[in-house]
């Protein structure tokens, strides 16, 4: 990865394996146009891309959909990034997070991000369309007697004008059920993958947003989790409007969708097929003009294209800190490196 580092090429696949999904979120427009099981690649071109992927310098995959769940060969794929000693991180909603498969994944070292935005069941339903927030927490309840779990599991959170006044309590919620936890703010930039809802957007209020990370900052560095201390005051000054920060799609990150087509990020529409080209060609074309002007005109916080940018600039910070608390910094190694 340091290779890819020095030569300025991405380290993180977002791999959309699906774009099949059990709810209907508001801020999401992939579940709109769902595509087939015969549209996606097979277990077997996936080993065969991601191979060539690897041989490029690729070390982090996050595994996302739709619902990655409903890959009934998800595990195997999990399987297939450690043989090739990649990092899967799979992003799931949890409805499908049962028994035998969270067992199974707890003896990978997959991380998990399980997405909960509220903790108020008609809140939940009115963020995910689905009634299913009982589901969640049940699964949730249930892994965290799992005391084996090889990888990082945590709870992830989409923070909008709906559930901005839960940001401490599910933080807590996290903590107690022995979770890590992540919050990021709503996001609909050209709403390819996302969908603009005027019930989560905070566009004419911001300060009560900016408020939620500010709360999120300090509990963050309370427990010495530097880099989401570090992570939520990025997201702070994106939400005051102070924040030009060239984007990490195509420099430190891409998407590669169902079907094996490969873009600058999640909010571009994938135009090359890595089943037909290699991905050193396949980014020799991509136009990373639109993702200046992107980042210029329409900036957003998304963790895949903010993360590991932020990881690298904000290195000298981490490093001392890593010197003061080595036990929490060899506790994030151990997750993600």
């Amino acid at each position: 990865m340091i290779k890819s580092i020095i030569l300025r090429r991405p380290v993180l696949v977002v791999f959309n394996v699906t774009r099949r999904c059990n709810s209907i979120c508001t801020m999401c427009g992939i579940w709109k146009t769902p595509s087939k099981i015969s549209e996606e690649l097979t277990f077997e071109e996936i080993k065969t891309i991601f191979k060539d992927l690897k041989s490029y310098g690729i070390k982090h995959v996050f595994l996302q959909g739709g619902e990655p769940l409903l890959r009934t060969d998800i595990v195997q794929i999990v399987e297939v990034m450690l043989e090739l000693k990649l990092n899967p991180s799979i992003i799931t909603n949890g409805l499908l997070l049962k028994e035998d498969i969270s067992q199974r994944l707890a003896k990978l070292k997959c991380n998990v991000g399980i997405s909960l935005d509220t903790l108020d069941q008609n809140k939940y339903f009115k963020i995910r369309g689905v009634d299913g927030l009982k589901i969640v927490l049940g699964n949730i309840e249930r892994i965290s007697h799992i005391k084996s779990r090889k990888g990082s599991w945590n709870i992830t959170s989409t923070i909008s004008k709906i559930n901005y006044g839960e940001a401490k309590d599910l933080y807590l919620f996290a903590k107690q059920k022995g979770f890590d936890y992540q919050a990021f703010p709503y996001n609909y930039s050209l709403c390819h993958s996302s969908a603009l809802d005027d019930d989560l957007a905070y566009d004419k209020e911001p300060e009560k947003i900016i408020d939620s990370f500010k709360v999120l900052s300090k509990l963050a560095e309370e427990d010495g989790l530097i880099f989401n201390k570090l992570l939520y005051d990025e997201a702070i000054k994106y939400l005051e409007g102070d924040y030009c920060v060239p984007c990490d799609a195509m420099k430190n990150s891409i998407l590669i969708n169902q079907a094996g087509m490969v873009s600058q990020c999640l909010e571009f529409k994938p135009s090359l097929n890595l089943k037909n080209v290699r991905i050193k060609e396949a980014l020799s074309k991509l136009d990373y003009s639109k993702v200046q002007n992107c980042y210029m005109k329409t900036p957003c916080f998304y963790g895949c294209t903010r993360a590991a940018g932020l990881f690298k600039r904000k290195s000298p910070e981490i490093f001392l800190y890593s010197l003061l608390h080595p036990r929490a910094a060899f506790n994030y190694v151990k997750s993600y490196f």
